[in-house]
């Protein structure tokens, strides 16, 4: 069940899950990642969850027109079994929108499997990155 977890995202397993897409995966990068979550009134954390054991968490934004994807990851013993498709779906189901992430190269065949349109664009601070683009 995909469900709003924000007051959770301090707890070691979301932790572990968050490190594995956070641009600085370090203990300090994850933390400052979950602040920002905790602070803001407009960001979204959202995780798939079954038997109480948080499975994927998706932090994101909504728009007017979109819903703005920050954050996806899976919890390692559960990747490539699902997960992040249902979050897409859910996103999809619960907004009915147009939903949108900026991601690199290494995350970029996730989104294009769950029929995203990407375009590649360079950052001037991380370099090479892909903007995807899943329409209603």
């Amino acid at each position: 069940m995909f469900q709003d977890i924000k007051p959770r995202i301090i707890e070691p397993e979301v932790c572990v899950i968050i490190s594995y897409a956070a641009i600085d995966g370090s203990p300090e990068g994850v933390a400052k990642e979950a602040e920002k979550y905790l602070s803001s009134g407009k960001l979204n954390f959202y995780g798939w969850v079954e038997d109480g054991s948080i499975l994927g968490i998706c932090g994101f934004e909504v728009h007017s027109d979109k819903v703005e994807i920050h954050l996806i990851s899976v919890a390692e013993n559960r990747q490539k079994q699902g997960v992040g498709s249902a979050m897409i779906a859910a996103l999809q189901k619960m907004f009915g929108m147009r939903l949108e992430a900026d991601t690199v190269e290494e995350a970029v065949g996730f989104y294009r499997k769950r029929g995203f349109e990407t375009t590649a664009f360079l950052d001037p601070e991380w370099g090479e990155k892909f903007s995807c683009v899943l329409r209603v």
